[in-house]
């Protein structure tokens, strides 16, 4: 059994909404209400979700890019809420971020030798002739040529791009890597070549990945396990198998049937949610999913907010239906 690497327990995040002629707080955007997960050391664990429900900000919470507003991140044990700034440091180098958007996360007056060399500088891993030789490993490791290290970003391909950021982030050499729609602003081919480098990545430097996405054909293909998040909280969580051919949630059962299929003749009921996701978070004590839910029962759903259950072994559910 893995020994878990990552865990995360009654993480919150609220942001202050201000109103009124002296910008008063007068409410909270609840973007991560109490999330629970535990990620395991080798593994590729999902977070799904559409727009708004809070999956980018558990994952810059757990690197304290923002800091949280309550909870607890035990990174190898130990509670990353606790440690002063200059000690956190020193843990970035375990834990690194790969962006959504390749191009905007690369300075463009920098070259490629440059950019995937600053974190071995900025943490003095290495310098002179040590420096070059790494640089130009990291280059190869991902599948980019020497000559590409004094380009600057402008001069990639999308793809390309994201391969620099790669490398950048697998300077330090990192336990783990916490990836945000990496392949999602690149072309259907090119996403499969992304995808691929990372799982040969994964098995060569014995990474774990957080990988954050909406894209639930990119979840299937890559990760291990995988979490429905909905309004900041956390649905349902099991393994990929047990997700997409037995999905127990309301709300994971609608998202799977928007799903594209390869085959014409093949037909399915797609389940139609009424309503958007509200970016304010739900309300307190009622299930977040129910105004939108095809299946709620208004006398329960509207009073009590269900807590994420295990149903059957390592698949938890946070529904009413299986109380």
């Amino acid at each position: 059994m893995a020994e878990v690497l990552l865990e995360v327990r009654g993480l919150k995040k609220y942001f202050p909404v201000q109103g009124g002629l002296f910008s008063r707080v007068v409410g909270y955007v609840k973007a991560v209400d109490g999330v629970d997960l535990a990620i395991l050391q080798g593994e590729s664990f999902g977070l799904v979700g559409e727009s708004g429900s809070g999956k980018t900000t558990v994952g810059k919470t757990v690197l304290r890019l923002i800091e949280p507003t309550e909870g607890e991140i035990l990174f190898e044990g130990e509670d990353l809420c606790q440690l002063s700034e200059s000690e956190m440091r020193g843990h970035r180098s375990e834990m690194q971020m790969i962006f959504q958007d390749p191009y905007s996360s690369l300075n463009p007056r920098m070259t490629v030798k440059r950019i995937v060399g600053e974190p071995l500088v900025v943490h003095k891993w290495a310098k002179g002739s040590a420096l070059d030789a790494k640089v130009r490993e990291l280059i190869d490791v991902v599948g980019l040529m020497e000559d590409h290290l004094y380009r600057y970003p402008h001069e990639f391909s999308g793809g390309q791009r994201q391969r620099i950021g790669i490398a950048r982030a697998l300077a330090l050499e990192p336990k783990m890597l916490i990836l945000d729609e990496p392949t999602s602003a690149l072309d259907v081919s090119v996403q499969a070549q992304v995808l691929d480098l990372l799982l040969q990545l994964q098995q060569r430097l014995n990474l774990t990945y957080l990988f954050i996405s909406h894209d639930l054909a990119v979840i299937r293909y890559i990760c291990d396990r995988v979490a429905l998040m909905y309004q900041g909280k956390i649905l349902e969580l099991g393994s990929v198998e047990d997700i997409f051919t037995e999905p127990m949630h309301p709300y994971t059962q609608a998202l799977l049937s928007a799903m594209p299929v390869a085959d014409p003749e093949f037909e399915a009921d797609e389940i139609i949610l009424e309503g958007e996701i509200s970016t304010l978070g739900g309300e307190e004590g009622v299930c977040r999913f129910a105004p939108r839910c095809p299946v709620r029962e208004d006398a329960r759903c509207s009073r009590d907010e269900p807590g994420l259950k295990e149903q059957v072994e390592g698949h938890f559910v946070a529904c009413h239906l299986y109380d």
